[in-house]
Formats: structure tokens, C-alpha cells, sequence
């Protein structure tokens, strides 16, 4: 036993370097196993090991430009998201300016129909039936055309209601008596007021169509964002930790 454990130490080197040489043919047994078919030679395995670490480059560069093409994408779908959040934004406010606009003309089509209810009250009583002289006439005719110069100016007449009045067409007779003439003015001043009012229904309800259309915008792009930043980051990932680029720093605005 003592002979045996003398014998080992002393011969220590001798089997550290047989350990050694164990040990690198084992490793270049190994590398051979890896080569390809055929690949023997010294010239031969430098030249695969250059295809080989050219090949990985290039997968690489390609793998880099695919992240890269990820991120791109990702910060453009991000900028139509947040371009598309302030149009939403903007077509809220419309809708809210738009509902004003309706009470407003709502209002003032209460108004002018309050002052035709009045009109008919006192044309109800008559009026005499004597004829009229050039001079009435004229008087008359200067009457309505300050009254619905007046009209208009309030808003209560249409730019074509204007013309006819100063013109004369379309019932308005410079030779009524003024009382009549006030009839047939808030006559008038209902109709143009109650089209206007139609009017801004119909923009009211356009502003909310622009308002739906323009949210669901934003909830697409918002999903579209959400994929394109997951696709983005898992190619970056993929990446060696040497070439990977910086997240994607664009963020949508809030919640719509």
C-alpha cells in the first residue's frame, strides 16, 4: 500500500501530462465530430471556420435589420396612434360646440316663433281697406326695407330673403300695411330660423358619427401599437446583448 501511494507521487507529472493528453484528444476528437464531411485538412478547417463565422453575420445583421424594421414600424404605428388620439380629442370638442350650436338655434327658433304668434294676434283684428297713394307707398316700401335690413342683421333673415324683400319677389309687397308686413316678416324669420335649427341637427349628428369613427380609430391603432411593441421587442431580444437597440421610448396618449 505505502509502495503504491510512493509510486503515484512519485510519477505526478508523468500522469498529469497522460491526464492532458487524454484531455486535448479528447477535445479535438470532439472538434473533428463537428467538422463537416470531408473537412480535414488545416487550409480545409480554416476555411469552414471563416464560412462558418461568416455565416453567423450575416444571420446577425439580418436578424438586426429585421428588429430594426420591428422598431421602425413600431414608432410609426405609435405616432398614428397619437396623431388619431388628438383628432379624437378634436372631434369631442366639435361635438360639444355642437350641441351648443343646436340649443342656440333652438332658442332663437322658440323666439322668432313667439314673435309670428304675436304678429298673428294683432293682424287678426284687420286691417282697413283704403287704397294706398304713391307716397304711402314709398313709405311703406323705405319701412320694409329698414325692417328687414333689421331682421337680418339679428339673424332672423337669410341672405335670399334679403334680396327678395329689397326686390319685392316672392310675397314681399312694399304696398301692405305695415302690420301685415310685420306678419310676413316673422313669417319668414320662422322659416330661415327652423332650417337653421335643422341645420345644426344634422352637423350635431355629423359630429358624432366623426367622434365614433375617429375613437374607434384610436382603439384599432392602440391594439395595432400593442403588437407591433410585443413583435419589436421580442426581435430585439433575439438579439446579442452587443447589437440590441434602445426600446421603443413613444408612448400613446391616454385612454380615449
Amino acid at each position: 500500500m505505502n509502495f503504491a501511494v510512493a509510486l503515484l507521487v512519485g510519477n505526478s507529472g508523468r500522469v498529469a501530462a497522460i491526464w492532458l493528453a487524454l484531455i486535448v484528444l479528447a477535445v479535438v476528437a470532439l472538434f473533428a465530430l463537428a467538422l463537416p464531411r470531408g473537412v480535414h485538412r488545416p487550409r480545409q478547417i480554416s476555411a469552414w471556420l471563416a464560412e462558418n463565422a461568416a455565416q453567423k453575420r450575416a444571420e446577425t445583421e439580418r436578424r438586426a435589420a429585421e428588429a430594426a424594421e420591428a422598431i421602425r414600424y413600431a414608432d410609426e404605428i405609435a405616432v398614428a396612434a397619437s396623431g388619431a388620439a388628438n383628432t379624437a380629442e378634436r372631434r369631442r370638442d366639435e361635438c360639444q360646440w355642437a350641441q351648443a350650436a343646436v340649443e342656440d338655434a333652438w332658442q332663437a327658433y322658440q323666439q322668432a316663433d313667439a314673435t309670428l304668434a304675436r304678429a298673428r294676434r294683432a293682424a287678426a283684428y284687420g286691417v282697413p281697406a283704403t287704397p294706398v297713394s304713391d307716397d304711402e307707398r314709398a313709405d311703406r316700401a323705405q319701412a320694409l326695407r329698414r325692417s328687414a335690413q333689421a331682421a337680418y342683421r339679428r339673424g332672423n333673415l337669410s341672405d335670399t330673403q334679403l334680396l327678395d324683400a329689397l326686390t319685392h319677389r316672392n310675397g314681399w309687397d312694399p304696398a301692405l300695411h305695415p302690420v301685415e308686413q310685420e306678419l310676413v316678416l316673422a313669417r319668414a324669420a320662422v322659416s330661415h330660423r327652423f332650417a337653421a335649427y335643422q341645420r345644426s341637427l344634422d352637423a350635431e349628428n355629423a359630429a358624432w358619427q366623426a367622434s365614433d369613427i375617429a375613437t374607434a380609430a384610436v382603439r384599432s391603432l392602440r391594439l395595432e401599437v400593442a403588437a407591433a411593441e410585443a413583435l419589436a421587442g421580442s426581435a430585439r431580444e433575439a438579439l446579442p446583448a452587443g447589437v440590441r437597440q434602445a426600446p421603443n421610448a413613444r408612448r400613446v396618449p391616454a385612454a380615449v
